[in-house]
């Protein structure tokens, strides 16, 4: 696993934590099994959302439903249009 790719998960389970309540879930665990409800996800969408600077619909969390897998799907997804990354 890539350092971007570890730093993604590592901030989307800090975040799912949070919302769900459930500070001991690890980036395998199902977001809605341990805690958190499409409520929740709303708000875990959001916080991601503005700490990645990638638009994220709240609806990925039910079809990426683990740390890992919404990190993995957030690192393919292109950038927001108008900024490049890997600069600065």
């Amino acid at each position: 696993m890539s350092e971007t790719a570890q730093n993604t998960e590592d901030l989307v389970l800090e975040q799912f934590r949070t919302y769900s309540g459930n500070g001991s879930m690890t980036a395998t665990d199902d977001f809605f099994a341990t805690g958190g409800d499409s409520f929740t996800a709303v708000h875990a969408a959001t916080a991601i959302s503005a700490l990645t600077g990638r638009d994220l619909a709240p609806s990925l969390l039910f079809a990426h439903r683990t740390a890992r897998a919404l990190a993995a799907r957030i690192d393919d997804a292109p950038p927001p249009a108008g900024t490049t990354e890997g600069s600065g």
